[in-house]
C-alpha cells in the first residue's frame, strides 16, 4: 500500500495513539510510512521530537532505534544521558502486555 501518514489520510490521530483495533487496523503501513521517512532522512521524528521544546531537560522516551540515540548525541554531544528501562515478560503480561508476530 502507499505511504501513509495520519494527516495525509484522515486519520484519527488520537485513536491511533491507544491500543485499540483502529490502531492495529494501520499498524503495519504506520511502520512502513515512518521506515521510509527514516531512510530518506534519518532525523525527520528526533527533529520532531525536540521543536519548540524550551525546558533545560528533555526525557525523549522509546527511541528504539540506534540511529535515533546516534542523532541525539551527534546533535547534542554530552548533554545527552540513556536510561534502559526493562521489565521481564512476567511483569509485562501482568500489564496487560500480549506479543503479537510482525
Amino acid at each position: 500500500s502507499e505511504s501513509l501518514s495520519p494527516q495525509e489520510h484522515g486519520l484519527d490521530f488520537q485513536r491511533l495513539l491507544d491500543a485499540s483495533a483502529y490502531k492495529e487496523k494501520f499498524r503495519q503501513d504506520m511502520i512502513r510510512w515512518g521506515e521510509e521517512k527514516r531512510r530518506s532522512d534519518p532525523g525527520f521524528f528526533c527533529r520532531a521530537a525536540v521543536r519548540g521544546a524550551l525546558q533545560p531537560v528533555w526525557v525523549v522516551s522509546d527511541t528504539r532505534r540506534l540511529s535515533d540515540v546516534e542523532w541525539f548525541r551527534d546533535a547534542y554531544r554530552d548533554a545527552v544521558r540513556t536510561v534502559r528501562v526493562v521489565a521481564s515478560e512476567e511483569t509485562r503480561r501482568r500489564r496487560n502486555w500480549v506479543f503479537v508476530t510482525g
